[in-house]
C-alpha cells in the first residue's frame, strides 16, 4: 500500500502561511516558501510515501495569463525544488509526484482547450523534470487533458511513471458514473488501451468520499473488461456535499466537513482497498492526521 500526502492549501492555512483565493496554495510560493516545506514535512511525517509539488495553483486560471508567462515556471521549479528537498531530507524514502493540474479551472471541461494546453503542459513538465519521480494528472475532468498531459511528459525523460487522476461530480446524472465531462470509466481505460498511453495508475480525486468509491468500483471493471491490469487509487476531498448554484471555484473557501474525522476517512478508505486501491491519501481538506490514520492502519 502507498499512502499519499494530503490537501495542500489548507494545510498551508493551518501552519499560518499566506493562503486566499483565488492564488490558493501558490500564493506561498510567492511569500513564505518555507513554509511549502513545512507542509510536505508534515504530510511526511504523518506517513505520506510519496509528496505533490506545490503547483497546482499555479496556472492561468488561478492568477492571469500575463502572470504565468511572467513567473508560472519560475515559481512550478520553486514548487518542484521545494518538493525534492522535503523528500531527499526525510528518514523514510519519499517520491515526488509532478503535478499536473487543470489549467482552466478546476472540474470545468468544457474550459479545456488542447491547442492551448499542450506548450503550457510542455514547460510545466521542464519545469518539474529535475525533481519528479512521478508526473501526476490531477483532478482531470475529461480524457483529453490526459491525452494532453501523456503527450507534454513524453518530451522530458520517460522512465518515470505516469498517473493520471480523475474527478466525478457530487451527484451522478440520471444514475450514471461518469467523469465531469459525461465520459465513463470505459473511456478513460480505452484511450490507454487503444492509444497506447503509458500510464501505470488511474485514480479518482477531489471528489467527495461518497462518489469515489463508486467511481472507483466503475474504473476497475473498466480494466477487467480491457483485461489490463492497472494500478488503481484514490484520494478524496472533505468539501460540502452539496456547494449550492452559486460556486465559483476561485472565489469560495470551503471547510471541512466536521463529520468527517481522520478515522471515519480511514473507514471509507478501508473500503476502496477492499476493491483494489493501492494508492490512497487525501485531497483539499485532508490533513496529516488523516494521512496518519491511513498509516497507521494501512501501511
Amino acid at each position: 500500500m502507498t499512502i499519499l500526502d494530503g490537501g495542500m492549501g489548507k494545510e498551508l492555512r493551518r501552519i499560518g502561511a499566506p493562503f486566499r483565493q483565488p492564488e490558493w496554495s501558490s500564493l506561498a510560493l510567492l511569500e513564505a516558501p518555507e513554509r511549502v516545506v513545512e507542509a510536505h514535512r508534515n504530510f511526511i511525517q504523518a506517513g505520506a510515501r510519496v509528496i505533490t509539488t506545490n503547483n497546482y495553483a499555479v496556472v492561468p486560471y488561478h492568477h492571469t495569463p500575463e502572470f504565468f508567462d511572467a513567473r508560472g515556471l519560475e515559481l512550478t521549479t520553486l514548487a518542484g525544488r521545494l518538493a525534492r528537498t522535503a523528500a531527499d531530507t526525510a528518514e523514510a524514502d519519499v517520491r515526488v509526484a509532478g503535478s499536473m493540474p487543470p489549467l482552466f479551472g478546476s472540474y470545468e471541461p468544457a474550459r479545456f482547450d488542447a491547442t492551448r494546453a499542450a506548450p503550457i503542459y510542455a514547460g510545466i513538465a521542464r519545469a518539474l523534470d529535475p525533481f519528479a519521480d512521478i508526473w501526476l494528472g490531477e483532478t482531470l475532468s475529461t480524457v483529453a487533458e490526459m491525452r494532453t498531459i501523456v503527450a507534454a511528459v513524453a518530451d522530458v525523460r520517460g522512465d518515470r511513471p505516469i498517473w493520471a487522476s480523475f474527478t466525478v461530480p457530487d451527484e451522478w446524472t440520471a444514475g450514471r458514473i461518469a467523469l465531469r465531462s459525461g465520459e465513463s470509466m470505459d473511456d478513460i481505460v480505452d484511450a490507454v488501451v487503444d492509444e497506447e498511453m503509458p500510464v501505470s495508475a488511474l485514480l479518482i480525486n477531489c471528489s467527495i468520499p461518497e462518489q469515489t468509491g463508486p467511481a472507483l468500483v466503475a474504473l476497475r471493471s473498466a480494466c477487467n473488461r480491457r483485461r489490463v491490469e492497472l494500478e488503481l487509487g484514490a484520494y478524496a476531498n472533505a468539501f460540502p456535499t452539496s456547494r449550492g448554484g452559486t460556486y465559483q471555484a476561485n472565489e469560495v473557501i470551503f471547510e471541512r466537513r466536521t463529520e468527517l474525522t481522520a478515522e471515519r476517512y480511514a473507514d471509507d478508505v478501508a473500503g476502496w482497498i477492499a476493491d483494489g486501491a493501492t494508492l490512497v491519501g487525501g485531497c483539499c481538506d485532508m490533513y496529516p492526521d488523516h494521512i496518519r490514520a491511513l498509516a497507521d492502519r494501512f501501511s
